[in-house]
């Protein structure tokens, strides 16, 4: 691909032909000349399987969001979402912090506390950093297509 086309990947079902020609086994994606015709194949095509998701990307592929996105109406999305992230994470890293807390102001007397603590924190921590890697790499990439 070179600058300015704009590849479309399928997820959950996909079509069993493309433009006439069978659709491979293996994972493809779709090349479209402009984002309009990428973004019109992609809502075309979830219109024909409506339990696919078509996702539009640039020339550098997954390595960001997709640029536009089509599910159909029976799209399974399974995916975690950003607000899932902010808000699990902030809730998990937020209370194994208070119960990390209590933990150490008791003097290490209530076990379960600090059990509990050493639990929530680190999976709380993996999401809320997850989301910030996933915020500063799309605000790199806007800054770059800006220049």
């Amino acid at each position: 691909m070179v600058e300015g086309e704009f590849a479309v990947l399928f997820s959950g079902d996909r079509p069993e032909t493309v433009e006439g020609e069978p659709a491979p086994d293996a994972p493809f994606c779709v090349v479209a000349a402009d984002m309009a015709g990428a973004e019109r194949f992609a809502r075309e095509a979830v219109l024909r399987h409506p339990t696919m998701i078509a996702r539009v990307y640039d020339r550098r592929g997954m390595v960001g969001a997709p640029l536009f996105e089509a599910a159909g109406a029976k799209a399974n999305r399974s995916e975690i979402s950003a607000k899932f992230r902010r808000w699990a994470g902030g809730g998990l890293f937020g209370v194994g912090a208070a119960l990390g807390l209590a933990e150490i102001i008791s003097g290490f007397t209530i076990n379960w506390a600090g059990m509990l603590a050493a639990r929530l924190l680190p999976v709380g921590v993996v999401l809320l950093l997850t989301e910030a890697a996933i915020v500063v790499g799309a605000r790199r990439e806007q800054k770059r297509k800006s220049r």
